[in-house]
């Protein structure tokens, strides 16, 4: 078996992966899968026996490993779901937000047993990282909710508990010697310097290509940002580091030091960087590959980008399995094998022996970088850029030089070098006008619905499939033609399906708060609470759908709260009316979303949107398209929203299933279905209809 190490790594992320969607009640499922991986080996790739069990060894060890550690740790923290604790500990990370509140990550031990990771929200407070902190209140696990998946994120962090709910906390400033401590204070002095010396703009984009701190930027530059693609200059990531290491690597072959003393050094050098930048896991595995690359000479082997990538994603995932989801590992990971291994294989052949031809395979290797990224973007984002091979080889480069002009700065910044600071900033403002022309075209981007998220899953496993079985460039670039072809027709294979569909979304948390209707091109939004959050819940669903119109926005409650919300996040939404109730007061020099607005009473109010009719009257909202009617009724209490269709059957939405109804006299199969928010109604004129979770 060659490259046993890639093997064992593959076999490793398909069993945690694997198990992963995997309850725990299914988990006799495990040997039928490794039947079929047993088969595809045998038959499909060719594998010896030896291999095979290797294999499937590492398959089951990784399977277990995810269940015990699920069933120990996991299954533990929960347990305290609503319950009153006491916990001590200390503080490893700080976030402040508006109304003189702050998060805290904190790490100790409940009721003095249980060792937690888990996040506090409770008053600000003068404290620094590692600083003691105790407090005792109610505790409860995250939710998946429509705007954040809270808990697949944090635990994929190893973050399983959060309190809002403190009826008591203390924190004690710790006098001990803290290393996390002097580097976060040297990254505060930093930012600082940086923020003193550059515009807002400048600094923000500056501190998030440092520090991976992106809190600075507008939410309309970190769109813009990914839809042109170059998002990921602002992750701390491996390039940073190989650029951070490569300037110390230079002054150390000046002074020429021995390679053991090298080695050791860039340790160091690489220990202070991850602790710096929030020991994200993208540097954790970039500084783990580094390791290995320069650890080979030591031992006479040569380095592989492959290799250590396998060994890397080992590693990361042994403290906590539950990473195997973690988007931001994920992503690294397909970046780094797209860059070192995917894109030199496929443009190996191309001549480069004059200027234009080593361009054209630049071109080439950029492309190629992007497409190995683009699926897992899709999957987990569920959006692409079209504009990412141009962007990458013309702002990628400009970037990194102001990142090494960055790097220079922070490392002398007790020298104030002021110059460098203001030079890096000036290259930074290149790339936020071309970002801002780029992003705000019309096709920079696209959004896929979650029902391509599965395509693209497919297409990873043709790929690798194609690879494994033939191991040549033709077959692959024919397999990605052919993916490439599949995701055009499936694309327009859903929207003829659809051409004739009214889509109703429904949105809020424990209660209907924005109704969004869309026929073709036309798009009706109608808030029916005003919440702050509703615009957020608007945009989103938008953005899902590749929805960049809107024809009207009715904002029947909490009109000032409400056009405060949709007139900052939908900046980049073209918006041609928006409609208030009568008696608001607004400047008439003062434009909403871009317009003038209009006023209503909403007194048997109409809209209608090619062959449908919205009727809005008093608390009720009324949808009609052909057979089929919509009813929504506000007039309840806040904790739950009448919704009818079909002849007044009442149904409840569920937020997770898909319940199809394609007939009038089988809605009373889904009356008894959970009470959520967050549903998608997809209907016809002749009355059919199914429901969906967003």
């Amino acid at each position: 078996m060659k490259r046993k190490i890639v093997y064992v790594a593959a076999a490793w992320g398909m069993g945690l992966l694997f198990t992963s969607f995997l309850p725990a009640a299914y988990d006799l499922l495990i040997v039928p899968a490794a039947f079929i991986l047993l088969a595809l080996m045998k038959f499909l790739f060719r594998f010896k026996l030896k291999e095979i069990f290797t294999v499937l060894s590492v398959f089951a060890v990784a399977a277990g490993f995810y269940r015990i550690y699920d069933m120990t740790f996991y299954r533990n923290a929960v347990d305290f779901n609503g319950k009153e604790i006491s916990f001590s500990g200390k503080i490893l990370e700080i976030k402040e937000y508006s109304g003189d509140k702050t998060s805290y990550l904190v790490k100790g031990k409940i009721n003095d047993k249980t060792n937690i990771k888990m996040t506090v929200y409770a008053d600000s407070y003068d404290c620094s990282i590692n600083d003691y902190f105790d407090f005792s209140g109610t505790v409860k696990v995250f939710e998946n909710e429509y705007l954040f998946n809270s808990k697949d994120y944090y635990k994929s962090k190893g973050i399983y508990l959060t309190s809002d709910k403190v009826e008591s906390f203390k924190i004690s400033e710790n006098n001990n010697f803290s290393l996390t401590r002097i580097l976060n204070d040297y990254r505060e002095n930093v930012t600082d310097f940086v923020k003193r010396n550059l515009s807002e703009d400048e600094s923000a984009m500056l501190c998030g290509m440092l520090f991976g701190d992106k809190s600075g930027l507008s939410e309309d530059d970190k769109t813009l940002f990914y839809r042109t693609g170059i998002g990921h200059v602002m992750a701390v990531s491996g390039l940073h580091l190989v650029l951070f290491c490569g300037i110390f690597s230079a002054v150390f072959k000046r002074l020429k030091l021995g390679k053991i003393t090298t080695f050791v050094l860039l340790e160091a050098v690489m220990a202070l960087f991850a602790v710096c930048s929030g020991l994200s896991q993208s540097v954790l595995r970039a500084a783990l590959m580094m390791t290995i690359v320069y650890a080979a000479p030591l031992f006479f082997r040569k380095a592989d980008t492959l290799n250590s990538i396998s060994i890397a994603f080992i590693i990361l995932t042994l403290p906590c399995p539950f990473m195997i989801r973690n988007p931001s590992l994920i992503l690294s990971v397909a970046g780094t094998f797209s860059a070192g291994v995917f894109a030199p294989f496929m443009t190996e052949k191309l001549k480069s022996s004059n200027f234009l031809q080593k361009q054209i395979k630049n071109m080439a290797y950029m492309f190629f970088v992007s497409l190995g990224v683009l699926p897992f973007s899709v999957i987990f984002f569920g959006e692409s850029s079209l504009f990412s091979p141009i962007a990458n080889i013309f702002l990628t480069p400009i970037c990194m030089a102001a990142l090494i002009f960055a790097l220079i700065a922070s490392l002398t910044v007790f020298f104030e070098p002021v110059f460098l600071i203001k030079f890096s900033g000036f290259l930074c403002k290149i790339v936020i006008i071309c970002v801002r022309f780029i992003g705000k075209l019309k096709f920079s981007g696209m959004n896929f619905g979650s029902e391509m998220k599965y395509v693209f899953g497919a297409i990873i496993i043709f790929c690798i499939v194609v690879f494994l079985i033939f191991k040549s460039r033709k077959h692959e670039l024919a397999a990605i033609a052919l993916t490439a072809v599949t995701v055009m027709a499936c694309v327009g294979i859903i929207k003829f399906i659809s051409a004739d569909e009214i889509n109703i979304a429904v949105l809020g948390k424990a209660k209907t708060d924005v109704i969004i209707v869309s026929k073709g091109d036309n798009t009706v939004i109608a808030d029916l609470s005003g919440r702050k959050n509703n615009s957020r819940y608007a945009l989103k669903y938008l953005q899902e759908n590749n929805i960049n119109k809107v024809d009207k926005i009715i904002m029947k409650e909490k009109p000032y709260q409400a056009m405060s919300g949709y007139n900052s996040g939908f900046s980049l939404i073209d918006t041609e009316r928006v409609i208030l109730p009568e008696g608001v007061y607004v400047r008439k020099d003062m434009k909403i979303c871009g317009n003038y607005p209009d006023y209503s009473d909403f007194e048997n109010f109409d809209i209608s949107i090619e062959n449908c009719i919205i009727n809005i009257s008093g608390n009720r909202i009324f949808v009609g398209y052909g057979d089929f009617e919509f009813v929504c009724d506000s007039s309840c209490n806040d904790e739950s929203v009448d919704v009818y269709a079909e002849y007044g059957s009442i149904f409840n939405p569920p937020i997770c299933s898909t319940v199809i109804v394609p007939e009038y006299e089988n809605t009373e199969n889904i009356e008894n279905a959970v009470m959520e928010s967050n549903v998608i109604i997809k209907a016809d004129s002749d009355g059919k209809f199914y429901l969906g979770g967003l």
